[in-house]
């Protein structure tokens, strides 16, 4: 089986933060309450308090459990873990597994299962709630995965899991598979959080409460812009296709007469000599270097438009 990286990021329990070289990164847990914010609103504090400990309590020991092999009879969570583990032949690579974007994001994920194959991993998150928030998870498993891969060049992230180790009352113990988010779009998720935008839109496509665009028939009564913007087209197409010819000639009759440059009173024709053009080729950097990318990366805002094609 490959070897997972270790990212250089150092986690401090105490304070629950990340930092990489003494640059403070932020975690994935704030960019899941700014798209659900009104998630655990009407819950007071202490209880939400009493929930972070025991579920702190419930990781540790199947850490424990995962690394050493000792178990705690007298804890149903984790015998539940185990079971669950049996059950869907899950064998744990590691655990509490940093990963980040070597930038501005890190996180630690719970639990890296061997996955299908020797360069596949499935991600795990052990939830001890009264319910699972389903969109929140899945948001946040999304952004694992997508940190995962780009701290291990040439690995997947396979399944996304949720382990759910639920007090007696509140259910039954079960793993949970998730529905991975598309990288890009969990990359927008993140820009925009960092840039303090408005997480509605966000929110609302992940919901699935806004309308998708679909393919539909132009409408009769656009015939006549139809016919017009058609002329239009094709007159372009022939008037650059013409430029083109004159360009060739033009550059041609400079060349045979040595002339670097023409000029008249509307026009001044500049010959270039041909050169070498060095670029950078973006999804080999990406893929090899995702740190380098991620900290040189420029994110623009694209006004929408309109595309044209002619059939």
């Amino acid at each position: 089986m490959a070897k997972l990286n270790m990212s250089g990021v150092v986690f401090d329990k105490t304070s629950h933060s990340y930092s990489l070289y003494g640059n403070k990164l932020c975690g994935v847990t704030p960019i899941v309450k700014w798209v659900y914010p009104d998630t655990y609103k009407d819950i007071p504090q202490d209880i939400l308090m009493k929930a972070a400990e025991h579920g702190s309590l419930i990781h540790s020991k199947c850490e424990l459990y995962d690394n050493t092999g000792i178990t705690d009879e007298t804890c149903p969570q984790l015998v539940d873990y185990i079971r669950l583990k049996e059950e869907n032949s899950l064998t744990t690579v590691c655990n509490e597994y940093l990963v980040d974007d070597g930038q501005n994001i890190a996180s630690s994920i719970d639990v890296v299962f061997k996955g299908k194959g020797a360069k596949t991993f499935d991600l795990g998150d052990i939830k001890t709630t009264s319910s699972i928030h389903v969109p929140n998870v899945t948001l946040q498993l999304s952004i694992y995965a997508m940190l995962f891969e780009r701290c291990n060049p040439g690995m997947k992230a396979g399944k996304l899991f949720v382990v759910w180790l639920p007090k007696a009352q509140y259910g039954e113990a079960k793993l949970m598979e998730l529905e991975r988010i598309p990288s890009d779009l969990c990359d927008a998720i993140i820009q925009a959080f960092l840039n303090k935008e408005d997480s509605t839109p966000f929110r609302d496509v992940l919901m699935g409460n806004t309308q998708v665009a679909t393919e539909e028939t132009l409408p009769a009564e656009f015939h006549d812009a139809e016919e017009e913007v058609i002329k239009i087209e094709e007159t372009v197409k022939k008037l650059k296709e013409r430029e083109e010819e004159l360009r060739a000639g033009l550059l041609e009759v400079m060349k045979q007469k040595n002339v670097k440059s023409w000029k008249s009173d509307r026009l001044q024709l500049i010959r270039k000599e041909a050169t070498v053009r060095v670029t950078v080729d973006s999804a080999k950097l990406k893929k090899t270097h995702p740190d380098i990318f991620a900290e040189c990366q420029k994110v623009s805002n694209v006004k929408e438009s309109l595309t044209i094609k002619i059939n």
